[in-house]
């Protein structure tokens, strides 16, 4: 018999956290993805880009962490422990670069959970998107996280 998960957390919004984006963890972020290119490294190459500073790699905001946030509220609310949950697949979405000093508002809902029947036995995926926003309420970037409960 499968364990069950709440789809009543579907639509759900968890709280906002703000993101203030710093130079040095740009350029962290670049090299340990062995991504070399100066727009993410070069302080003179992004003054001199239409952007006017270096800009973050597409894939950054998957670095973005809420520190005071429950880090187990979500499986609390799918009535499912750590054991059971996977990572399946991360998307980003960029309307415009981050950039350095910048402070971004994000928020994360629960869009979907579905089930599926796998060689392993059954499973969920919880569907969330986090939208990251700048000062003025403008959509900048949007991640979307599949997580997959073995049920």
């Amino acid at each position: 018999m499968p364990i069950p998960i709440n789809t009543g957390v579907v639509g759900k919004e968890y709280p906002p956290w703000p993101v203030t984006v710093e130079r040095g963890r740009i350029k962290d972020f670049a090299r340990a993805l062995g991504d070399l290119n100066p727009f993410y490294l070069d302080d003179q190459v992004g003054a001199a880009s239409e952007w006017g500073d270096i800009i973050a790699p597409p894939t950054f905001a998957a670095s973005f962490r809420d520190e005071r946030a429950d880090s187990g509220a979500l499986l609390r609310d799918l009535g499912v422990d750590i054991s059971r949950v996977l990572h399946g697949e991360q998307e980003f979405e960029s309307h415009r670069p981050l950039r350095p000093g910048e402070t971004y508002l994000c928020r994360t809902k629960v869009l979907d959970i579905y089930e599926k029947t796998g060689r392993s036995g059954p499973m969920a995926f919880v569907v969330r998107e986090t939208a990251i926003t700048d000062r003025a309420g403008e959509v900048v970037a949007t991640m979307r996280h599949v997580t997959v409960v073995r049920l």
